[in-house]
């Protein structure tokens, strides 16, 4: 495949990275000082402006399979899609940073009733926001993610002394009945669990369960309040999108913004919630409106440091959760080693849609857990042999969490039976796709 990347930023370079082994990848940047971020990929480097049909035509944007607009400029990303789609690029996105954009280029929206599209428009502010909302409605959950249309759930918790499941082989605990342990994280280390396994205090446990079963899950470790205290310390895109979906649910909800006219913005369209005007990183402020009594605090302004720091005062005032925005892949592990419950960054995700969409392979993922490891679905091929999970075994460091078969959720087991068409859900390290492609040509059926 033939994939073009106008923007080589930090996101650009995530993308590029992920494809450049298999693919044709030609990076577009304005800045040429960017090239030797792309020294050690086997990628061809244009220096030019997107929105410049010249600079489109010398990266050969009507060659591309795929063309993905990725620079920090939202009018630039719109108008390369457009103008690559018009010298024949075949599928187009455009990342943005606005609901404008993302409400035009709608399918039937505006843009298109007038013959300009854009195939996809990713907006990773939206896909942050729909994350956060999910970890803040479980209680002490550090991270959470849905899959199978609402079918199956997947729950990350930091385990804690007289927490159930500890300090015992996987095998020899009662576990409810369509759960199952499918990872775990202790240090920088994930570990693909088995039977032998012991999880012990500290340790990050991931469990993965039909939705109904994942309950009992959540009860185990928090009893569910009547009402939830949540602090939202930057109102921008992100704090009111996580606060808009947050006030249809019983929240009593606090945003603290440092700017005037946006507090009468978030005041006016955000009426169940109390919007503050002040500075989220004066430890006094917090201590005033007593944000020690909030259940979680969301940082998400718009600067990694004052992030940081307002998650600290957080823990310093014994918050149970904190989630924190890392505008900076790299920040993310210096977040985690000072004790950040979830620190997410929004391009994460956002490079897992672009890779889901570009389909380039039969596997789709769906979800990083920590960046230390993903969530995979893929079809069980019709060309490859039947059998129980215990004689077709999993690929190498990985485990089989589910499997979706004509809409029903099976939790695996040993003798559970893996069939044609099933919808398999495997837990891996983002290292170890080519051993899953190989695993599945090693079960295929020798033809005779």
């Amino acid at each position: 495949m033939d994939v073009l990347i106008v923007g080589g930023g930090e996101i650009g370079a995530q993308i590029a990275a992920a494809l450049q082994r298999s693919h044709n990848v030609t990076i577009l940047e304005a800045d040429g000082r960017r090239e030797q971020a792309f020294e050690n990929m086997d990628v061809r480097f244009v220096t030019g402006n997107g929105a410049d049909p010249e600079a489109l035509r010398s990266a050969m944007a009507d060659k591309a399979d795929a063309f993905i607009a990725c620079t920090s400029n939202d009018d630039v990303n719109v108008l390369a899609c457009l103008a690559g789609k018009g010298l024949g690029a075949r599928e187009t996105m455009a990342f943005v940073t606005r609901q404008r954009y993302v409400d035009a280029f709608a399918a039937r929206g505006p843009m298109e009733s007038v013959g300009l599209v854009i195939d996809r428009v990713l907006w990773p502010q939206r896909t942050l926001a729909n994350q956060i909302v999910d970890i803040v409605r479980v209680p002490r959950a550090l991270d959470s993610a849905i899959f199978a249309g609402g079918r199956l759930k997947l729950l990350e918790y930091r385990l804690e002394k007289g927490d159930p499941f500890l300090n015992a082989p996987l095998a020899g605990l009662t576990m409810p009945e369509g759960v199952l342990v499918v990872g775990s994280i202790r240090g920088d280390s994930f570990i693909i669990p088995s039977g032998d396994t012991i999880l012990q205090a500290g340790d990050k446990a991931v469990f993965m369960g039909t939705t109904e079963s994942m309950r009992k899950i959540e009860g185990q470790f928090a009893p569910r309040k009547r009402v939830m205290n949540v602090a939202i310390i930057g109102g921008g895109n992100v704090g009111f999108m996580v606060a808009d979906q947050l006030q249809e649910n019983r929240t009593n909800i606090t945003i603290i913004e440092e700017t005037e006219k946006r507090c009468l913005t978030l005041a006016e369209h955000l009426p169940r919630a109390l919007v503050l005007n002040g500075d989220g990183t004066d430890l006094e402020v917090l201590e005033h409106e007593r944000i020690e009594d909030a259940d979680v605090v969301v940082a998400v302004t718009n600067d990694d440091g004052k992030n940081l720091l307002v998650s600290l005062l957080a823990k310093q005032l014994g918050i149970p959760k904190v989630i924190t925005r890392v505008g900076r892949a790299q920040n993310r592990h210096l977040f985690e080693r000072v004790g950040i419950d979830s620190p997410l960054t929004p391009r994460t995700a956002a490079i897992q849609e672009v890779l889901n969409w570009l389909k380039l392979d039969d596997v789709d993922h769906l979800a990083s857990i920590e960046d230390r490891a993903e969530v995979m679905e893929l079809t069980y091929p019709f060309q490859c042999n039947v059998g129980r999970v215990q004689e077709l075994g999993a690929p190498p460091n990985s485990l089989i969490g589910a499997i979706v078969r004509k809409n029903k959720v099976i939790i695996p087991r040993g003798d559970t039976t893996i069939q044609h068409g099933d919808h398999l859900f495997i837990v891996t390290t983002p290292d170890n796709i080519n051993a899953v492609e190989h695993w599945l040509e090693q079960k295929r059926t020798v033809e005779v």
